[in-house]
């Protein structure tokens, strides 16, 4: 098999060979339409970049190293999907590793890849403890993004989903459908991400005149299984709500089929909203409820992500080094209208 060259690329994209350089290693001064016509030749001479002679001659190696808190969250592999995808697109590649809630392991892994494994490091996650990492990286001014957690009193760069207004518009929502006793499951109150849907769903219980109590209230650890406790706690109450806010999509199925089982129907009985609009766990739920969810622009982030990440690798600040961005109402099956004087 011939193995194309930059030269080739050159040639089929019809630029010069500093261009097609400046694409492959991610360096600015290239407008987007040649870029991608760089990508595009690239793709269809099926080019394999030497990694090892790239790294002696620009100390690159075209590797960034991806840091979970754990695999087991659906949210995560579905985000890698998008992170791997994206990447493939801009010519680098990806390798994953999960700490398994093992903050020892984040240090050793963040090590590893700062020793000269990569280029650069994402963190997903929102683990309370992660500053002393995050701190680790920024002393060394070694390139880092962070998804889904953030530090008011750290300027660094983030890409993270609005949670406190995406829990707000899902109370709002069940709100609107005549509910008035809603509750809301949290998920691990010591994440970031699990804190700024428990502070929305407070914020928008009292802009609709309702001083949240601890009645409204169901506690869990975030973990796979919780569910079936949360619904258990919530058919102990003598006050039942109508509606459940439910910190993810993974809880609330788990919920859902769990109160099915101890006669409640849904959304009859009780009407359910989730988090996340996971596309890869819906495939592995058939049946007769399609959770009605805030979902996450998954795609978005991830192309943000990897962008964001190759211009501080590039030696360039992000502008803006924080994006934001907005969670999206997806109606299923799971919410009924309720006349408001019911609950």
């Amino acid at each position: 098999m011939i193995i194309a060259s930059i030269l080739d690329i050159a040639r089929l994209a019809g630029v010069s060979k500093t261009t097609v350089s400046k694409v492959l290693n991610h360096q600015y001064g290239v407008r987007e339409e040649t870029r991608n016509k760089v990508w595009e030749a690239a793709k269809a001479l099926h080019y394999t970049p030497n990694i090892a002679a790239r790294t002696l001659v620009t100390s690159k190696t075209g590797v960034i190293g991806v840091v979970y808190d754990s695999f087991k969250s659906p949210i995560y592999s579905e985000l890698a999907g998008e992170l791997e995808k994206w990447a493939r697109k801009m010519g680098v590649h990806l390798v994953f590793c999960s700490c398994n809630q093992q903050q020892a392991s984040k240090i050793h892994y963040i090590q590893y890849f700062m020793g000269g494994a990569a280029d650069g490091v994402i963190l997903f996650g929102s683990a309370e403890d992660d500053s002393a990492v995050i701190e680790r990286l920024m002393a060394v001014n070694f390139p880092f993004v962070v998804i889904e957690n953030y530090y008011e009193e750290l300027q660094i760069p983030n890409v993270l989903v609005d949670n406190v207004g995406g829990a707000e518009q899902a109370v709002r929502y069940l709100h609107d459908l005549g509910h008035r006793h809603i509750v809301h499951v949290t998920g691990n109150l010591r994440h970031r991400v699990a804190v700024d849907r428990y502070l929305g769903f407070k914020q928008a219980m009292l802009a609709s005149g309702h001083e949240p109590t601890s009645d409204h209230f169901i506690y869990t650890d975030g973990s796979i299984g919780c569910g079936p406790v949360a619904a258990q706690a919530l058919l102990e109450k003598p006050d039942r709500p109508t509606a459940l806010f439910v910190f993810n999509d993974l809880i609330a199925y788990e919920m859902i089929d769990s109160l099915h089982l101890a006669g409640l129907r849904i959304p009859e009985d009780i009407s359910v909203i989730g988090f996340d609009h996971l596309v890869g766990l819906l495939s592995f739920k058939p049946g007769i409820h399609n959770l009605t969810s805030m979902g996450q622009p998954l795609g978005e982030m991830a192309r943000a992500t990897i962008e964001m990440i190759l211009s501080l690798i590039s030696g360039q600040t992000p502008e803006p080094i924080t994006q934001q961005f907005k969670p999206v109402l997806q109606e299923g099956n799971t919410c009924k209208r309720r006349e408001p004087d019911a609950s």
